[in-house]
């Protein structure tokens, strides 16, 4: 610190150290109800880590399994004209 001398530095220093120190402990009992909402949140974040984990490492699985059986995903539209297949449109579109 340019402008300070050592003395200074270190009497501030230890000011703040005997007041950080000294101070008393923090008696603040929240109660037994605040174990049990921690327990449900952290249950819950566990499932989400192990549905996460398990997307991420059975994904491969799943496409080999796909890739095996032959089976593409099909699009419910055609890509060229954006219309619906034969099936749906009978189905969607009845005379009344």
């Amino acid at each position: 610190m340019p402008g300070r001398n050592l003395p200074t530095v270190c009497k501030i220093l230890l000011a703040l150290s005997v007041l950080l120190l000294g101070a008393g402990p923090a008696l603040a009992y929240a109660g037994p109800g605040v174990d049990v909402s921690l327990i449900g949140y952290a249950m819950t974040l566990l499932a989400w880590v192990v549905a996460a984990f398990s997307a991420v490492l059975l994904w491969p699985v799943y496409a080999l399994l796909r890739k095996l059986r032959g089976r593409k995903d099909e699009p419910t539209t055609t890509p060229a004209t954006g219309a619906e297949p034969e099936e749906a449109r009978a189905v969607s579109h009845t005379d009344a």
